[in-house]
């Protein structure tokens, strides 16, 4: 049953990297997102602010579990899924992101 709402609401955990490239703007105010390919590896880059103000570049290889994407982030992993219907990435811990 909940793999039948999921595709009804497009959200897809097993798409392909390619249709996620692109830079992306958080909904809930966490830091932007570049989502990019080197020869055959994806990756995300943002740009964390510190509280004085200093950003601070980082960039982490988008990889797959079973049928999942994940990047590790300070030792968790964060997933990434994709709603192709609203054009939309979600982030666990960070939330849903538009393409810019």
């Amino acid at each position: 049953m909940e793999k039948k709402e999921e595709n009804n609401t497009g959200v897809n955990q097993s798409f392909k990297l390619s249709a996620i490239v692109g830079i992306w703007e958080s909904l809930n105010l966490h830091p932007t997102v570049m989502i990019y390919q080197s020869k055959r590896k994806y990756f995300l880059s943002m740009l964390h602010v510190s509280d004085n103000g200093q950003a601070k570049p980082a960039v982490y290889e988008i990889q797959k579990e079973d049928s999942r994407y994940f990047l590790v982030e300070a030792f968790k992993q964060l997933y990434i899924s994709y709603n192709a219907v609203k054009d939309s990435i979600s982030i666990s811990y960070y939330g849903e992101y538009l393409r810019n």
